[in-house]
C-alpha cells in the first residue's frame, strides 16, 4: 500500500514531491541563533521561505536542545500564538504548531494551525492525543519513550514508533494523519553520531509502518561532529545528509535553509526516481 498523507489539501507520500518544511524559529535558546526570528521580521522570513520553495512552515518557540535554558508554557505560548494571529491570514501554505503542550496546540488549532509536530510522540502531554482526534489534524509524531529522542539506534526507533502509533490510533487518531519523525541529534547524551548515521542509513526499516517520514536534520550535532564545524558552517553537511535521506525513502524535510535545500531536495528526489533493481544477465 501506498503511504499517503493530506496536509490541508497538501499531498505528502510515496507518489508525490519531496516536501520541504521552513522552520520559523521563534526560540532565543536555539542552538542555532542564525535561525532565531525577531517579531518584527515575522512576515518577511514566512513570505520569503515560501518564495524559496517551502510547501509547510513550522512554527515553534520552544528550543528542545537539551542544553537549552527552560522556558516556562507561558512563556512559549507568548512567543507562537500571536505569532500564528499574525501569520494565518498572510500564509497561504499548510501551519505547523511544533509544542509538546496541548494547551497551546489546541488554541494553536483555533487560530488556523494545520496540524501538530510533537516532538515527545505524545508522551510528555497525555491529553495531546486527545486533541490531535478530536480536531481531526494530521500530527508529525517523533521517537521518544519518556522524553524526546530517548532512543538509540534504529530498532528501537522503529520499536518506539510502532508504539507511539498504536497509542495515537487507539485514542482516536486516524491513521492516515500521522507522519513519523525518527528523532535525528543528540536528544540525549547516550545518543551518538553513529546511531544518527546508522538511523539515516536505514530508513527503509520504517516503511511497513506505512507512514511519511519526516526528517529534521538541519545543522544539528551529529554533523558538526563530523565536519568540527558550529552550527551557522553546517549547511553543505546538512544538504549532503539530506539527499542522502530522501534517497532512502524521506518525505519530508524540515530545514532552516529552504531555498538551498529545495535544489538539493530536486535532485536527490530525481536519482531516486531512477534506482532500478539490476537485471540479470
Amino acid at each position: 500500500m501506498a503511504i499517503n498523507v493530506s496536509i490541508s489539501g497538501l499531498r505528502v507520500g510515496d507518489h508525490h514531491p519531496v516536501r520541504i518544511m521552513g522552520v520559523l524559529n521563534l526560540s532565543q535558546e536555539s542552538f542555532y541563533k542564525e535561525s532565531v526570528v525577531e517579531p518584527d521580521l515575522l512576515i518577511e522570513t514566512a513570505e520569503q521561505m515560501i518564495h524559496d520553495g517551502a510547501d509547510l512552515i513550522d512554527i515553534g518557540g520552544r528550543s528542545t536542545w537539551p542544553l537549552a535554558e527552560q522556558i516556562t508554557t507561558r512563556e512559549e505560548e507568548r512567543r507562537v500564538i500571536p505569532a500564528l494571529k499574525i501569520l494565518r491570514d498572510r500564509v497561504n501554505i499548510p501551519i505547523s504548531i511544533d509544542t509538546m503542550h496541548s494547551k497551546i496546540a489546541k488554541e494553536a488549532l483555533d487560530l488556523g494551525a494545520d496540524l501538530i509536530n510533537d516532538v515527545s510522540g505524545f508522551t510528555h502531554d497525555k491529553d495531546m492525543k486527545h486533541i490531535a482526534a478530536r480536531y481531526d489534524c494530521p500530527v508529525i509524531l517523533m521517537a521518544s519513550r519518556k522524553e524526546p529522542g530517548d532512543i538509540t539506534g534504529i530498532n528501537e526507533t522503529l520499536d518506539a514508533l510502532s508504539e507511539i502509533i498504536q497509542v495515537a490510533e487507539a485514542a482516536g487518531v486516524k491513521g492516515e494523519r500521522i507522519i513519523i519523525d525518527p528523532a535525528i541529534g543528540q536528544w540525549h547524551e547516550g545518543r551518538s553520531t553513529e546511531e544518527d548515521i546508522e538511523i539515516i542509513n536505514n530508513l527503509k526499516r520504517l516503511k511497513p509502518l506505512k507512514k511519511p517520514i519526516l526528517i529534521a536534520l538541519s545543522r544539528k550535532s551529529f554533523i558538526g561532529n563530523i565536519l568540527k564545524k558550529p552550527p551557522k558552517e553546517r549547511l553543505h553537511g546538512s544538504l549532503a545528509a539530506t539527499a542522502i535521506a530522501i534517497y532512502n525513502g524521506a518525505h519530508i524535510i524540515r530545514t532552516h535553509d529552504v531555498a538551498a535545500t529545495k535544489d538539493a531536495v530536486r535532485m536527490a528526489e530525481r536519482l531516486r526516481q531512477n534506482k532500478k533493481p539490476r537485471i540479470k544477465e
